[in-house]
């Protein structure tokens, strides 16, 4: 900006009238009147029931119809977390109205379904909500509304993490006492399951959640969710051996070993929000005794809340190898009993000899472990990924052989194999970590720390959540993620790079104001990842990172992949821009960002 300009006296009287009467408009910076505008959007048009909701045109044109009804209550945390923060920066009174709005929200969600503890993703009529099987009538006073009857560890993550900042400054005691109850109601619900959210919704149960770290959907195998198993490696198993009875028991026997940290996590979070809200003696006692004390869930979530990047980046080894070789022995029996059910050897038979056959399936689960670690620990050599010049190379080898044979057809199939190999040879193990990553569970370990580092916690827990932040951050630290360095940054003493905070910054400069949705397609204009994503698919990545103007929006954009090709739709719905505020208003507490930024 050009400061050299001349001021009038008249002009100078009236730039001094308003640093006096304007003291919050005075020196504001990009950022923060972008943070203003998005505050009176959202409060204006997106919280219309306090839930929040995105907005999509119907055929007049008008913004009628509420979308995002399906994560409503994972957004409404975050945005109540936005308020939180725009309080403590501001003391302005509106956010606390806001966020005292959108927690009577979460109330109302929980009496109208009428069965203690349950909490579902959100609410309103029944055109709002649409058709979907999961849409129930509320009860009593509430008949005249409809609600989502299922809910996930990402919903209850979001309330939880919402509820344990928002409680200090609530300022309705009815607010409060109904708050204790929803929240009370819910962890006893999970003391008494073993940790499973279980409800009866109009006689019927709901998806839930488990957040036990050990858990693996034993309990889920029916022919309905057989035939639509779409987790790897669950998804090769139901596509090779058909639903059975048997088959059913024999998965529902599969005990691996504890690798869902994040889960585990996500548990503590709740129970240590529930102590400091409730103070409910039996909460708090099950919390330390049992889940700290004996089953010490801090150190199964410290060990293994980042197991993938630990393999991938040869860290934490001993828990790594500890784990993968458990959860081979726990696959092999699993596999040695589907066999025994294949030939003909009755249920009874096979239990009786599993002491013995065992012993095979730990030599091979030991064998493979090893050979995983290896192959790994080569993979993190630099150049090490030249290897696949040499397999292409063999495989031109073999194609010329076929061609003198006049086998031209299987000669090209080589050709073309060896080309999309030789690609390997310039990519690295980062590269493979990317396309492997989930987001959406990146994101909800970031919400446990962040619910868990803000509010009273129990040393080890915090010890804990302090560990497992900058092995959260150290992959992704390279996307200008605006949240997730923000949290790293203030909770590890600012010792993030300052190039990092920079390149945060300019992540939220560039985070656009117009939050209507569209259609990216990058898929012509960047390079490709060879790598295939968790789910199998090939062709959905960039290598490089997409600048996030050149990404659809989204309401918490952050745990969108920074490097998909295809983003967003062009149906002109309006997102609401929770991701930015509660970026920019947790950046500003904790000193990361500036009024003036």
């Amino acid at each position: 900006m050009n400061r050299n300009l001349k001021i009038g006296h008249k002009s100078a009287f009236f730039a001094l009238l308003a640093l006096l009467l304007l003291p919050g408009l005075a020196g504001a910076g990009e950022l923060l009147e972008k943070a203003r505008r998005f505050d009176n959007l959202v409060a204006a048009e997106h919280i219309p029931r306090g839930l929040v909701v995105n907005l999509q045109p119907i055929e007049n044109g008008q913004q009628l119809r509420y979308r995002s009804a399906g994560d409503s209550t994972i957004w409404t945390g975050a945005y109540i977390a936005a308020q939180v923060y725009r309080y403590r920066v501001t003391s302005d009174t509106a956010a606390l109205d806001n966020l005292e709005k959108a927690l009577r929200a979460f109330v109302q969600l929980h009496e109208m379904a009428g069965s203690t503890g349950f909490v579902g993703r959100a609410f309103g009529t029944r055109e709002e909500l649409g058709n979907s099987p999961d849409i129930q009538p509320g009860v009593g006073s509430y008949s005249h509304l409809f609600f989502k009857a299922d809910t996930s560890r990402d919903q209850y993550t979001g309330i939880f993490m919402g509820c344990a900042l928002a409680w200090p400054l609530i300022r309705d005691e009815q607010l409060r006492r109904d708050l204790q109850k929803m929240i009370g109601a819910a962890a006893h619900n999970l003391k008494q399951n073993n940790l499973a959210l279980k409800v009866q919704i109009n006689g019927v149960s709901p998806s839930t959640f488990d957040l036990n770290p050990d858990y693996a959907y034993q309990d889920r195998i029916t022919p309905e969710e057989w035939a639509k198993v779409d987790d790897f490696p669950a998804n090769v198993l139901a596509a090779a051996v058909p639903y059975s009875d048997r088959l059913a028991r024999i998965v529902a026997r599969f005990q691996p070993p504890p690798v869902r940290g994040g889960e585990a996590l996500r548990a503590l979070l709740m129970f240590q929000t529930a102590c400091n809200i409730t103070h409910d003696p039996e909460l708090t006692a099950f919390f330390n005794e049992e889940l700290l004390n004996r089953r010490q869930l801090h150190v199964t979530a410290s060990e293994t809340a980042q197991l993938l990047s630990d393999l991938y980046l040869g860290r934490n080894l001993p828990v790594v190898e500890n784990r993968i070789n458990g959860l081979f022995k726990a696959i092999g029996k699993v596999f040695v009993n589907i066999l025994a059910m294949r030939a003909g050897i009755p249920d009874s038979l096979a239990l009786w000899a599993e002491p013995v056959t065992i012993l095979p399936v730990v030599c091979i689960s030991q064998t493979a472990t090893d050979k995983i670690l290896n192959i790994l620990d080569f993979f993190r050599q630099p150049g090490a990924f030249a290897v696949f010049n040499l397999l292409a190379e063999k495989l031109d080898g073999y194609a010329a052989s076929l061609k003198m044979f006049k086998a031209e057809r299987a000669a090209r199939k080589l050709q073309k194999k060896a080309r999309e190999i030789r690609g390997f040879a310039t990519s690295n193990i980062d590269e493979f970590s990317d396309t492997m990553r989930s987001y959406v569970g990146c994101n909800l370990g970031f919400f446990a720390l962040l619910g868990i580092l803000d509010q009273t916690a129990d040393p080890r827990l915090r010890q804990s959540a302090l560990a497992i932040l900058p092995r959260s951050f150290e992959p992704i630290a390279d996307e200008a993620n605006s949240m997730y360095t923000f949290i790293t940054a203030a909770f590890s003493g600012h010792s993030v790079n300052t190039q990092l905070l920079k390149a945060a910054r300019q992540t939220l400069q560039l985070y656009p104001e117009d939050q209507l949705s569209r259609r990216f397609d990058h898929s012509q204009t960047m390079r490709h990842s060879l790598w295939p994503d968790r789910f199998g698919r090939y062709g959905r990545q960039s290598i490089d990172l997409i600048p996030i103007n050149q990404r659809a929006p989204h309401i918490f954009i952050w745990q969108e992949p920074p490097r998909m090709l295809i983003t967003g739709s062009d149906d002109r719905t309006r997102i609401a821009p929770v991701g930015y505020l509660l970026a920019y208003w947790f950046g500003r507490h904790h000193g990361l960002l500036t009024k003036t930024d």
